[in-house]
């Protein structure tokens, strides 16, 4: 595996990296079709579905430009529950990807157990969970993208170094993204065998991010101390964390974040952090200097 980031990309893309992402106009369609999507799935009334899209258009005619994309999907996301009166549309969905994944666990494990370096193959099933999103115009093949986790080339890989930096730390935050992937998570946490992990959801729902209630049903209390950020944010806006998450983040020795939207709201973060994400579009594909769909293990120190 590949471990050095020179071999990847340019000191300049480096540079860009640790600059904040924002929103570009890339953002707006992606984010009407977050709305289509939920319609598709029957989660939005067919009575409400007019003036949930009209408010939702009406917002993004004004939205700030200098913000993170988690930070416009934590607002429109709290429109739409508003509206259509639900405090969290994807909660069948959440379970049932959660329930497929658990079925899935024991042949996981085993494959883990059995592989030359278990804590690679763990590694690479986590990314591969990454897969599990319900954004707009994405589409996913669970089964598939396990087998092609278990060889695909890392577009930047850093898991030596990470393995060093999780034996060398006395405390763990593991930044949780989606329900079903969590189940590679809770695999990754448990190969590790650390004593002392952190493991973050998100205080309310949104979308299908990790939520209390997720991550006690795929078990992960057996292998991490579950905690909430205290926010609806998909992702982590350190701004709108509650103190004792914030508290909490500042002290970790080592944060381990998962998925896009902990990408999009940490990536100028002056912290000890490892990415393990597939990048799904093309705006933060470009912003880590990769192409969309790769598999990436990148270290912020």
């Amino acid at each position: 595996m590949r471990d050095s980031y020179s071999s990847i990309t340019s000191d300049k893309q480096l540079s860009k990296i640790k600059k904040p992402i924002q929103l570009t106009y890339d953002c707006i369609p992606c984010a009407i079709g977050s709305l289509i999507t939920l319609i598709k799935k029957g989660l939005v009334p067919i009575e409400k579905q007019p003036e949930v899209m009209s408010h939702l258009l009406e917002y993004l005619s004004e939205v700030n430009y200098n913000q993170s994309p988690p930070a416009l999907g934590r607002e429109m996301h709290r429109m739409i529950r508003h509206i259509i009166d639900n405090p969290d549309p994807y909660r069948q969905i959440k379970a049932e990807f959660n329930a497929m994944m658990l079925a899935m666990y024991p042949a996981l494990k085993q494959e883990v157990l059995t592989a030359p370096e278990p804590f690679f193959m763990a590694l690479r099933l986590a990314i591969a969970g990454n897969i599990i999103d319900f954004g707009p115009n994405h589409t996913f093949n669970v089964h598939e993208t396990i087998q092609k986790a278990k060889s695909v080339e890392l577009a930047i890989d850093h898991s030596t170094q990470l393995r060093e930096d999780i034996t060398n730390s006395e405390k763990i935050l593991y930044l949780g993204d989606n329900a079903g992937e969590i189940v590679m998570d809770r695999l990754l946490i448990e190969t590790i065998q650390h004593p002392n992990v952190f493991f973050a959801v998100r205080g309310k729902p949104i979308i299908n991010d990790v939520t209390t209630e997720d991550a006690y049903q795929v078990g992960m209390d057996q292998v991490a101390k579950i905690i909430s950020n205290g926010d609806d944010t998909p992702g982590t806006l350190l701004e709108n964390v509650s103190p004792e998450f914030r508290k909490r983040f500042q002290e970790a020795d080592l944060i381990i974040a998962k998925g896009q939207g902990n990408y999009e709201s940490l990536s100028d973060c002056d912290r000890k952090i490892y990415f393990l994400l597939m990048t799904k579009c093309e705006h933060v594909a470009n912003h880590v200097g990769v192409h969309k769909g790769d598999f990436i293990v990148f270290g912020r120190n």
